[in-house]
């Protein structure tokens, strides 16, 4: 059996392809995922994991949209045919720092001192 983990990651990469229309590295996205696996375990794999999914799932699927959006769009503007390293960084970066999942409210949304990049990722 599949952990939560295991399975919100899938969703989120479902999501990521569904919206890049380039052919994606798969070294590359590997290198990226075995970057979030940790957190992703962290915080899905515990008995309160499902509650966390299901209050923050919807917005997860939509950040792996999101990257995959940047990451062809990044790719376009490199005039390369495969979504590589760069692009998938650039865009997990860009998403990573608009990200208020698991992050405390900011009085003001736009405040980059609320993201989750100030504070290390997070799911």
């Amino acid at each position: 059996m599949s952990s939560l983990s295991n399975s919100a990651i899938n969703e989120c990469v479902a999501e990521l392809r569904a919206a890049c229309r380039r052919p994606i590295d798969e070294p590359a996205l590997e290198r990226l995922l075995d970057s979030l696996r940790p957190n992703f375990r962290q915080i899905l794999d515990r008995p309160e994991g499902r509650t966390h999914w299901t209050d923050h799932g919807k917005h997860m699927r939509d950040n792996g949209r999101y990257i995959g959006a940047l990451a062809d769009f990044f790719s376009y503007q490199a005039d390369v045919d495969v979504v590589g390293a760069n692009q998938l960084m650039q865009a997990f970066s860009w998403v990573e720092s608009a990200c208020r999942v698991g992050a405390p409210e900011s009085p003001h949304p736009q405040d980059p001192g609320g993201s989750v990049a100030a504070e290390g990722r997070s799911v």
